[in-house]
């Protein structure tokens, strides 16, 4: 199917071992720069969640409808220059501070969460990720998106492919894909931002989620604060990436893969559960 062949790019940029454009690596933060987090307060709602149009792939169907509580999600995918700073360490093969981290693992992903909660002193939300990962929705620290937050939040009220239309038109004022992007992430926040403020929900790189990925999850009748199945063998990525087409960039494309698996186009948007 063709979501499973867009979900194979990212392994074949490895294969392939193509050549990265690098920039300095210099921290050039001015205090709200690339290692300042910016979070961003989502109304709690209810949206439409899926393919409504029946047109695109059976593991979007059936849609329905879906209802969240409020929750915060960063402005922006993390930089490689907080990452650096939380980490001690920079995984990306595209370098540039103000380009967001890739390369990383899901597991990665929720060791990073965990590591920036302690550092601001708040209750990290994972834990036993070397085993058996557990997340406490409930915990005040940072987390990885839910599938649903994260559709929710990228279509900001909208019901088109894209969050500003549905052409490939719309899709380049706000997103860097196979199109524009020349094969390499790119600075995050230079193109349109979403209703609620937020950049790059489309493009650049790919954002893992917390959900293990099941094809007809959509079927179960979860549809309050969903949080994915119990087990899996891939977990959820959205959002799609410079490396592929304008089609896995929509909102209701649905990315799956391992979790232990680097991708040089994935990457990472924080959540918090709202106080």
């Amino acid at each position: 199917m063709l979501y499973r062949k867009l979900i194979l790019l990212p392994a074949l940029l490895l294969v392939l071992s193509f050549a990265v454009t690098s920039c300095s690596d210099d921290d050039d933060d001015d205090g709200g720069g690339p290692s300042a987090l910016d979070m961003v307060a989502i109304p709690a709602g209810s949206f439409t969640m899926g393919d409504a149009s029946g047109a695109y792939e059976t593991n979007e169907r059936p849609a329905r409808t879906v209802a969240l509580n409020a929750f915060e999600l960063s402005r922006y995918e993390v930089s490689q220059a907080l990452y650096r700073d939380v980490m001690g360490e920079n995984p990306s093969k595209a370098s540039g501070v103000k380009r967001p981290v890739e390369n990383m693992t899901w597991f990665d992903a929720l060791r990073f969460c965990n590591a920036l909660s302690e550092r601001e002193g708040l209750t990290p939300v994972y834990t036993d990720i070397d085993g058996s990962p557990k997340a406490d929705f409930n915990a005040n620290g940072y987390r990885l998106p839910t599938e649903a937050e994260w559709e929710y939040a990228c279509r900001a009220g909208t019901t088109t492919p894209y969050y500003t239309g549905s052409s490939i038109a719309d899709l380049e004022r706000c997103a860097w894909f196979s199109g524009n992007a020349n094969y390499t992430t790119q600075e995050r926040g230079q193109l349109e931002a979403n209703a609620f403020g937020l950049y790059d929900m489309h493009g650049n790189v790919f954002e893992w989620c917390w959900d293990w990925y099941r094809a007809d999850y959509y079927g179960l009748g979860i549809n309050t604060n969903p949080h994915g199945p119990d087990s899996g063998q891939e977990k959820v990525c959205r959002g799609g990436s410079y490396f592929v087409y304008e089609y896995g960039c929509r909102a209701s494309f649905r990315s799956m893969l391992a979790p232990d698996f680097p991708g040089a186009d994935i990457g990472i948007r924080l959540a918090r559960t709202a106080n």
